[in-house]
């Protein structure tokens, strides 16, 4: 079954990192990784993703594949969605040492609850800290497709 991650560079007070002027201080760099996740990825999602391509695609495929969206203000609607649908297997979680103090909330209300266990972190001098959340209970399918 293939994986969708979620990759969320967010300030302290939950926006994207593009909503503050501050993020290019962050993200000139790689130095924290995110480019290597994303090299990993076999496609890189955006926000004109069909939420119902993307569920037939990870629940039916026998292929390990690792999908990925980046949280931006563009995409936040997208993984609202997504989150929604119960897609996203895993969030990479970059906190900024920022509070952006405007800007749009990347998680919206209305999400139905889920639960996640930390799977990893590390922290850096800089006061950068990525934070792994791996799903708690298996994905179950939201879009049931008859075969054929």
């Amino acid at each position: 079954m293939a994986t969708v991650r979620l990759l969320a560079v967010l300030t302290m007070d939950g926006c994207p990192a593009d909503t503050t002027a501050l993020s290019g201080r962050w993200l000139g760099s790689d130095k924290y990784g995110a480019g290597a996740l994303k090299e990993d990825a076999v496609c890189i999602l955006n926000e004109d993703t069909s939420l119902t391509l993307l569920s037939n695609r990870v629940e039916n495929t026998g292929d390990f594949l690792t999908y990925l969206v980046e949280a931006t203000e563009r995409t936040s609607g997208i993984i609202n969605g997504m989150m929604r649908m119960h897609l996203v297997d895993e969030i990479i979680l970059y906190l900024l040492p920022v509070i952006a103090g405007n800007g749009s909330r990347l998680f919206r209300s209305s999400l139905p609850e889920s639960e996640w266990t930390c799977t990893g972190t590390r922290q850096w001098q800089d006061g950068m800290v990525r934070i792994t959340y791996g799903r708690k209970t298996p994905r179950r399918p939201v879009v049931v497709f008859k075969k054929k």
